[in-house]
Order: structure tokens, then C-alpha cells, then sequence
């Protein structure tokens, strides 16, 4: 058999992706409503975890990307707002180990390096604070 036949090696990647909601001005009173409210001018970011079947880690990361972009779309919010979902960039990466995707297959992971002072709760605070309560605990 020669080299050139040998068939084709495909894997799973999990690849995490930044799309961010812009909005446009609808209506004017609503942006103040929301600034008195709120107190600030905050912005929507949405990582969305794209699943592809790819050769390489950057073939993954290409078709992941294909798919964001078609993904993106607009939309008018309660407030008359046009909201423009907008793919930004590729963040990350990630092989599965298996090449069957089941029930309880791990499709995403990152390791969080912090100084040996941080514990688990300073990590959630820092990387995951929209889980917490209001209060600021993490349960």
C-alpha cells in the first residue's frame, strides 16, 4: 500500500469562539432607562464552544470559523434596537480524545494558571463571576 492511499486521519475539536452583540439607537429613552438603571454602558459578549471534525487543529480552527460567520445574523429587541450578533475571533482550541462522541464525552478543557496565594473561590470570582449569588458566594 502506498503512502498516498493511506486514508485520511479525521478528529474531533471542540473550538471556543467571541461573537459580540452591537446595538444600534431604536429608541432613545430606552438607552437612558437602561443608564439610569444600570449606571453604566455595558457591553454583550457571547463564547459559543463550535464542535468540527477536522485533519488538523488548523483545519478546526478554519471551519469553526466558517461557521461562526455564517452564524452571525440581526435581530430588532423589544426596544427597537437592531442587534447585530457578530463573530470576532477563534479564543481556543481543543482535541477530543475520543473519536466517538457519546453521552459524557468531554468536549471542551483549559487549564487556569494562577499564583499558589488564588484559591478555587478567587478563580470563580475572577473567571466565573456570573455564577455567583448575589451575595458573592459561590453556593
Amino acid at each position: 500500500m502506498e503512502a498516498s492511499s493511506k486514508p485520511t486521519q479525521t478528529k474531533w475539536y471542540a473550538v471556543k469562539v467571541l461573537f459580540e452583540s452591537i446595538h444600534t439607537a431604536g429608541n432613545s429613552y430606552h438607552l437612558n432607562v437602561d443608564d439610569s438603571i444600570h449606571g453604566n454602558n455595558m457591553k454583550l459578549f457571547e463564547e459559543s464552544i463550535i464542535l468540527v471534525k477536522e485533519m488538523n487543529m488548523e483545519l478546526a480552527i478554519e471551519s469553526a470559523e466558517k461557521v461562526a460567520k455564517i452564524a452571525e445574523h440581526e435581530s430588532t429587541n423589544t426596544y427597537g434596537e437592531i442587534v447585530k450578533h457578530q463573530f470576532v475571533r477563534s479564543l481556543h482550541v481543543f482535541e477530543l480524545n475520543d473519536d466517538d462522541v457519546t453521552n459524557g464525552t468531554e468536549i471542551y478543557s483549559r487549564f487556569i494558571h494562577v499564583s499558589k496565594e488564588n484559591t478555587s473561590v478567587d478563580v470563580i470570582k475572577r473567571y466565573y463571576p456570573e455564577v455567583l449569588g448575589d451575595d458573592g458566594a459561590t453556593e
